[in-house]
């Protein structure tokens, strides 16, 4: 559906990292990619080899490993041998929700392949130029797959009155069909997608509109409002890698890389809201329907692709020590999207049914579906991610022992939105004023006792990426802020030919605050509870490699 420009009022209402006189929320402003959803897509977990996660991913500085086209192509130019690898993982993830009554565990289980590629020598002599080495891999870079779920306290605060906010702060009307109408004189599902939210409420009777504005007619005073939020989240992105080492005089590795990057992200958002009385119920007379429940679905899909590049180089100063340096530039994305949403509704008749409205045992139910919004085409959302800086140091204590050590910076203020069908442009503000450059330090460890077996450990921290002020920004969805891992791992040497490694990784994320909705019309705000979030993620991976 092609979508409509309106007032700019509307367009202000878009906000992602959205300021007080905006709407925002989880469940608010989803026929849109969000900003925060922006930020999501841009940040990467590589999932790599088992030899990289069982080492901490500290990788900028060692290669002849797949996982080394994600962080340093001039990796591939210490391959000394022809090598296939295979590397699959499992992960379990476990959200906990604070300020939550009845989180529960949210334990999702996937699996997958981290990692596939091949490297391949077409070059090598005994002069100063020593080998050129060509590879291509895939490599998981991130991981979208979680639950979330969590019910409220009794508040009364209720989503009802977030769509009459919305109705109320731009114009909406009803025409004199009974529909719903803005300011353009569209109705009902013509109207911008950004109202369908508020459609469905009014023709599923959650507000209506009265002499003083709307209002939700069919809650009445004394109202507690029991929230009920699930989140599922479903996908991955992945990079796949074509990548040129050299290797000169084995002391300098030169690589660059060309890299193919895809995305494919399934959301549903399910919300149910149950309205109670502490006493008796309002009058008949002035409430003759009552909102007993209301349930509020929405279902959002992304797919694209991007192209990015890699270059970097190794210097090896000495027998054991080497020192490396990479470059990302940025990555250029362009998504379509797809968004649909539903509201059905149960609400006691107990007056004299003044609408003439048809009656099931004592209730009258409504069911409302919008239709489906697909921006693609001429309409792709399209990105571009931050410029990311690596620099990597280890030593090699013979054949015995490896240390390595890395630091990353990624320039999350440069993130950029390059094009939005709704409003070109309009997170990128939001970028430069509310997010950090994110430090990323790695470390790890490789012993050797006997030459066919290899012992790893290692682990990592990622600095936050919002700014300190975020404590006033009100968010449209969670955020990874910062997290920490751990990992260990095992190599078996089985032969001159095959290998076989086992890793195990723990991630601890924490994401930023966030409202289930938001909104606000003068001065009164009207919002759900603030939750926190927690994911906890165990990694399991396994990579076989044929030498040749």
């Amino acid at each position: 559906m092609k979508r409509l420009f309106l007032a700019l009022t509307t367009l202000l209402s878009l906000g992602v990292f959205a300021q007080a006189q905006n709407t925002s929320g989880l469940l608010l402003n989803r026929d849109i990619i969000p900003a925060s959803t922006i930020l999501t897509l841009s940040q990467r977990n590589v999932a790599g080899t088992a030899r990289s996660m069982g080492m901490g991913g500290a990788f900028t500085s060692l290669g002849a490993d797949m996982a080394s086209l994600s962080y340093n192509p001039a990796g591939v130019g210490m391959y000394q041998r022809n090598e296939v690898s295979m590397s699959f993982g499992l992960g379990i993830s476990s959200a906990k929700s604070y300020n939550a009554f009845n989180s529960g565990d949210n334990i999702n289980t996937r699996a997958a392949a981290n990692s596939l590629g091949a490297s391949f020598k077409i070059y090598e002599s005994s002069g100063k130029l020593t080998a050129v080495n060509f590879a291509f891999a895939y490599n998981k870079i991130a991981d979208y797959n979680y639950d979330i779920s969590y019910n409220s306290l009794p508040t009364e605060s209720s989503l009802a009155d977030a769509f009459a906010d919305i109705a109320n702060g731009n114009g909406l009307g009803i025409n004199s069909s009974n529909k719903i109408t803005d300011q353009n004189g569209y109705y009902d599902y013509d109207m911008n997608p950004y109202f369908w939210g508020t459609a469905m409420a009014y023709k599923a009777g959650l507000i209506n509109k009265g002499s003083n504005g709307w209002y939700p007619d069919e809650i009445g005073p004394g109202a507690q409002m029991t929230q009920y939020t699930t989140q599922r989240s479903r996908g991955s992105a992945g990079e796949f890698t074509f990548a040129l080492g050299i290797n000169i005089n084995n002391i300098l590795y030169l690589g660059a890389s060309l890299d193919i990057m895809s995305i494919t992200r399934r959301q549903t958002l399910y919300y149910s809201e149950y309205i109670a009385y502490e006493g008796a119920r309002p009058d008949a007379a002035a409430y003759p329907y009552q909102l007993q429940e209301f349930r509020f679905g929405q279902s959002m899909q992304i797919d694209g692709a991007g192209v990015g590049a890699k270059f970097g180089f190794v210097l090896r100063p000495s027998k054991g020590l080497r020192i490396g340096f990479a470059v990302h530039t940025p990555s250029y994305y362009s998504l379509a999207y797809r968004y649909e949403g539903w509201l059905s509704s149960d609400a006691l008749s107990v007056g004299d049914n003044p609408y003439g409205w048809e009656v099931k045992n004592g209730f009258v139910y409504a069911d409302e579906r919008t239709p489906i919004l697909q921006d693609g085409g001429d309409n792709r959302w399209k990105f571009s991610t931050p410029t990311r800086l690596l620099a990597g140091i280890s030593y090699a204590i013979g054949k015995y022992a490896i240390i390595s050590a890395d630091y990353e910076y990624g320039a999350y203020r440069s993130l950029k939105l390059d094009f939005a069908p709704t409003n070109p442009g309009y997170g990128t503000a939001d970028f430069r004023t509310n997010l950090n450059g994110v430090h990323s330090v790695r470390g790890g460890i490789e012993l050797k006792p006997v030459p066919w077996l290899s012992l790893r450990a290692g682990g990592g921290y990622n600095s936050g990426v919002m700014r300190n002020n975020y404590d006033f920004i009100i968010f449209s969805e969670p955020i990874n802020d910062t997290s920490w891992y751990a990992s260990a791992g095992l190599g078996f040497r089985l032969g001159k030919v095959t290998s076989i490694d086992l890793a195990y990784q723990y991630i601890n994320s924490r994401y930023t605050d966030y409202y289930s909705f938001y909104t606000k019309v003068g001065d009164v705000p009207n919002h759900s509870p603030l939750y926190g979030l927690d994911i906890l993620k165990h990694n399991i991976a396994l990579t076989f490699a044929f030498r040749f």
